[in-house]
């Protein structure tokens, strides 16, 4: 692989981006993204061995954007267990605001397990700051988790499924158009089974 060009990863990122907001993932082909740049599609494999590693390029790259107003979100926050809500907020925050990414990041886009662990790490970037927030609320003894690395990883996954169902309209039709009132139960079950009473 040659060194990157400054110049055109961001804009093959950014016209697969385009393509995979009108187009699942096995309808679109190298040819279509090259010519959407204007380039040929040897020129992207130069910089990516096939399209689901582009592809996964691009979703790293939504969940970068993801874990920075994660992050935002959180400074705004005096106590740890508010930052920790913040996260969360954040997160469910913007998967509805942004449907068809998050279906693409969470379930559409090829997960990279062939790839190293480093690299499988990466994708991880949001779990790893809200990990790193439960442990603080730990230390400060204001939550209880013995494993804050999967207690974060089932808030995400269980998250997921509650805003995918929304999603997709697979939960009770009554929250189709009410998405933060299904979700907020789930978060409010978690928030308690971590946290003790809420700080005056």
């Amino acid at each position: 692989m040659r060194n990157a060009n400054p110049d055109i990863i961001p804009l093959i990122q950014s016209k697969a981006l385009e393509l995979l907001m009108e187009k699942n993932p096995d309808s679109i082909g190298m040819r279509d993204i090259a010519s959407s740049c204007g380039v040929t599609a040897t020129t992207i494999y130069h910089y990516y061995k096939d399209k689901d590693a582009l592809f996964q390029a691009v979703g790293l790259a939504c969940l970068r954007e993801l874990n920075e107003r994660i992050q935002r979100n959180t400074e705004k926050k005096q106590t740890t267990r508010k930052k920790v809500l913040s996260a969360i907020h954040a997160f469910r925050d913007w998967c509805f605001e942004n449907p068809r990414r998050a279906l693409l990041v969470m379930q559409g886009i090829k997960s990279a397990d062939d790839a190293s662990p480093e690299q499988i790490e990466a994708f991880y970037v949001c779990n790893r700051t809200g990990e790193s927030l439960l442990k603080k609320a730990v230390d400060e003894g204001n939550a209880v988790s013995e494993n804050p690395r999967l207690d974060v990883g089932i808030l995400v996954s269980g998250l997921w499924g509650c805003i995918e169902s929304i999603l997709l309209k697979k939960s009770d039709a009554a929250y189709w158009k009410n998405g933060k009132a299904f979700t907020n139960r789930f978060i409010d079950l978690w928030m308690k089974s971590i946290f003790k009473e809420e700080e005056a």
